[in-house]
């Protein structure tokens, strides 16, 4: 077994989605690995061109737990600008749901499992959050994260869409850390 944990650092913007101002980005999605499932929310965070945030504490472990060798870490995460005001009073029913859409998935699939069944299944947990707002999707990855690597790594999830004048363009890196032991 190794024990592993996957936290996030930060996102820096380069540019945001909204022409207007700041964006308020936040995530979604959920990671597994041996017998833990940990689904991921984090609430938004005002972000502005050309800054740096660091994710609150309480939010930024994405995994920690014992993982076999010959298995991994899989699932995915999905960014978003929060446009409209969201109804973030169901935070915990949001990230219950996310558990439950996962670990179903898991129960039925077992080990054949793939990091797009547990994104999708995650996104699809959210449920009321996202029927009651139609934020604009950043950007998604796929994650599988063996247990086999070093001590410490630091990863970077870029996510950018350019476009011309009059589209909606943005510029984001979210930075997160792999520790194992």
């Amino acid at each position: 077994m190794v024990r592993m944990k996957i936290e996030l650092i930060d996102v820096v913007c380069g540019n945001t989605e909204d022409v207007t101002g700041a964006d308020h980005f936040y995530l979604v999605g959920a990671l597994a690995g041996g017998t833990v499932v940990k689904p991921i929310l984090t609430k938004p965070i005002k972000i502005n061109d050309k800054q740096r945030k660091t994710f609150p504490a309480g939010e930024s472990v994405l995994f920690e737990g014992d993982v076999p060798q010959g298995q991994s870490v899989k699932g995915g995460i999905k960014a978003y600008d929060q446009d409209a005001s969201g109804d973030w009073a169901q935070y915990g029913s949001a990230v219950t749901g996310i558990s439950s859409a996962v670990s179903t998935v898991l129960r039925l699939t077992g080990l054949a499992t793939t990091a797009g069944s547990i994104l999708a299944a995650a996104t699809q947990g959210i449920g009321i959050l996202a029927s009651l707002d139609k934020d604009d999707l950043l950007g998604s990855t796929e994650l599988e994260i063996s247990p086999t690597g070093p001590a410490f790594e630091e990863r970077s999830w870029p996510m950018k869409k350019t476009g011309g004048i009059g589209w909606s363009t943005w510029d984001y890196t979210v930075r997160y850390r792999i520790s194992r032991s």
